[in-house]
């Protein structure tokens, strides 16, 4: 009988080693096709170069002009062309051929970033103005990369492709910002900047690699009457179909929440848990590094999981993050917080990536690039609301009924989600 029981807990282990080995198998499967790899390298180099001008550009303006609201005022201009012409880019992306259009944004960028330490004699008005065309070439980036990845792997690829994506995202971020810290503090933010153009060219020749070549198409002129055309094209695509439009609804009121949980957890470390005998710095790194943690745990998860009930797991981790939000409203112990934000990163990731992947799904490749910029432009204008907003909000109510407040709101929007069948059945 023994030694019946104990081949039968051998085969259990067996077969629960096959599952887990065939889930992981299946989530680095778009590794394997080498296009999907090029851009996945393209984007891991990528995003430490941002890391890296992020933290040269923040110490050089504080070194010249010595004013944290300078400092402020240029993390603003980045975001500035993403709301000025962010829905503009959708229809160059969908009539440019989306490869060129990748590499032309590398080395375009890569010779702005390489500029910056030349134009500071002119005083910071030029400064200011390459990081501001710097931010307005990335809008033509991004997009443009979101829609070749359905072109590159198969659509039951298409959720472990975006996982990926965020995994490398979440790595790279907590790596790019150590390496940059500490190379700008080694060699100071002037030369910081070479590198971060270096990056931009090692991306491009990545992108170059790419064999893929998109359906010739003929292109007319692009002049503001095709642009004005194909954007209302596209809004209308989002309109007409019920689980576009239900996504970006859904997913604004999530970006607005986002950013607002982000300044209300900065101050919930400040504030709330300041009788925990830590250092300020520190209980934001802690709070930081707890969130970050969840978003790269989660982003490995929904990959594992497979591509099945999309709909479901993006409503679901918006409903755990609204209930998650309000019992961190609760929470007076560091240790406590630092374990809910854990589990705040995972439901990040559980609606982040889902929405994505739906998203490709349920638009064709010619107006892929309009969808993803449209979405881009409402989600960055949400998030900045959101940011600046609850700190305005917290400083009336205070931070734990804001915190709460936002809960609320989250769950709310989980619960319409599921009250859409388009939505829930995706």
């Amino acid at each position: 009988m023994q030694a019946v029981a104990r081949a039968a807990r051998e085969r259990s282990h067996l077969r629960g080693a096959w599952i887990g080995q065939m889930a992981i198998g299946s989530a680095l499967a778009p590794l394997r096709r080498s296009d999907f790899r090029r851009l996945w390298i393209a984007q891991t180099v990528s995003i430490v170069g941002d890391k890296i001008n992020q933290v040269a550009l923040s110490i050089m303006v504080y070194r010249l002009t010595g004013s944290l609201a300078q400092m402020g005022l240029v993390f603003a201009i980045t975001f500035l062309p993403a709301a000025l012409f962010g829905l503009v880019a959708g229809p160059f992306v969908d009539r440019w051929d989306r490869r060129r259009t990748m590499i032309t944004a590398d080395l375009v960028r890569a010779c702005l970033v390489i500029a910056i330490p030349f134009v500071v004699p002119f005083g910071m008005w030029a400064v200011y103005a390459l990081a501001f065309c710097s931010a307005t070439v990335s809008l033509f980036f991004e997009p443009s990369r979101m829609a070749l990845v359905p072109s590159v792997v198969e659509q039951d690829e298409l959720m472990a492709a975006n996982s990926l994506d965020m995994t490398t995202s979440s790595i790279a971020e907590l790596l790019g910002i150590g390496f940059a810290g500490a190379l700008v503090a080694g060699v100071g933010p002037s030369p910081a900047f070479f590198l971060d153009g270096a990056t931009f060219i090692i991306s491009a020749l990545f992108v170059f690699a790419v064999r893929h070549r998109a359906v010739r198409r003929e292109v007319a002129p692009m002049g503001l009457d095709v642009v004005w055309r194909d954007l209302r094209t596209g809004l209308a695509r989002i309109r007409d179909d019920d689980v576009l439009r239900g996504l970006l609804i859904t997913y604004a009121a999530m970006a607005l929440v986002g950013g607002a949980a982000i300044t209300l957890s900065i101050l919930l470390a400040l504030d709330v848990l300041r009788n925990s005998g830590l250092a300020d710095a520190l209980r934001i790194t802690v709070v930081d590094l707890s969130t970050t943690a969840g978003l790269l745990v989660g982003s490995i998860a929904i990959g594992i999981g497979g591509p099945g009930r999309a709909g479901r797991k993006y409503l679901s981790g918006i409903l755990a993050f609204g209930v998650l939000m309000v019992s961190l409203s609760f929470v007076k112990d560091i240790r406590i917080a630092a374990v809910v934000l854990f589990t705040l990163g995972i439901a990040n990731e559980f609606f982040g990536i889902p929405m994505l992947t739906l998203m490709q799904q349920n638009t064709e490749d010619e107006s892929r690039g309009r969808v993803f910029a449209v979405r881009m432009t409402l989600t960055r204008v949400a998030a900045v609301i959101g940011l600046a907003g609850a700190g305005f909000a917290a400083q009336v109510y205070g931070v734990a009924p804001m915190i709460m407040f936002v809960g609320v709101v989250a769950a709310c929007v989980g619960l319409f989600g599921f009250l859409t069948p388009a939505l829930r059945e995706a």
